[in-house]
Formats: C-alpha cells, sequence, structure tokens
C-alpha cells in the first residue's frame, strides 16, 4: 500500500493521474472536487490601494495596486471608464496585480474592480478626478 498526499492551491476540480510502470492503476485518472462547488476567490479579501485609484492628470500614468494575497484563487477583471478610453496595463506584483492606467481626457473617472466573478472588491467601484 502507498499514500499520497499533495495540497492543492486551487480550488475546483482536479484531475490526478497515478501510474505504475507508466500506466494508469485502476480507477485513474481520479477527479477531485476541491473547496465547494462554484467556489471562487473571495472579492471581500481583496483591498485596492494607491494614488490611481483617487485620480491623476491627463497623458500621465497613475497606478494603483490590487491586493488578491489572501483572496484564493480567482479571475481579475479592471474596467475603467470616463470621459476618454485609458491606456491601461496589469502586471503581477507581490501583493497580486499593479495596474497603470494614462488618461487621456480630463474629468470623472470609474474604477471597477472584480475579482472571482461578478463580485466588487470592497469600495469599487473607485472615484478618480483627473485634471
Amino acid at each position: 500500500k502507498h499514500a499520497i498526499r499533495f495540497i492543492p492551491r486551487e480550488n475546483g476540480v482536479h484531475s490526478i493521474d497515478v501510474r505504475f510502470n507508466g500506466s494508469h492503476i485502476p480507477g485513474s485518472p481520479f477527479k477531485i472536487r476541491v473547496g465547494e462547488p462554484g467556489q471562487a476567490g473571495d472579492p471581500g479579501m481583496v483591498t485596492a490601494f494607491g494614488p490611481g485609484l483617487e485620480g491623476g492628470t491627463t497623458g500621465v500614468p497613475s497606478d494603483f495596486i490590487v491586493n488578491t494575497c489572501n483572496a484564493g484563487s480567482g479571475a481579475l477583471s479592471v474596467t475603467i471608464d470616463g470621459p476618454s478610453k485609458v491606456k491601461m496595463d496589469c502586471q503581477e506584483c507581490p501583493e497580486g496585480y499593479k495596474v497603470t492606467y494614462t488618461p487621456m481626457a480630463p474629468g470623472s473617472y470609474l474604477i471597477s474592480i472584480k475579482y472571482g466573478g461578478p463580485q466588487h472588491i470592497v469600495g469599487s467601484p473607485f472615484k478618480a478626478k483627473v485634471s
């Protein structure tokens, strides 16, 4: 007899292949569910901070951090709506993600941040004033 142990890093259905001499053992691959059905990252555990959430200057990049470290696995969605389209870039960083955007016209912008589905994170949508 042998025992296998692993720690899954994401919720969802996992397929586990168990082989002996290159061939699947009876029942392999095994399907196991981690977490509750449909469970995804927790948007209530995501925070966002940085000067870009409050505003910026036309034509000048602004940025903010979205901290997803305690939220589990999930998809991040960031939309920025306002008087103009914005050039936006998202890069991974130690806290989660750094979002940089460049507004092309002054005015009020609405920054919506969602995680793990259609739910907004705490504080979203944010209102940013661009001069």
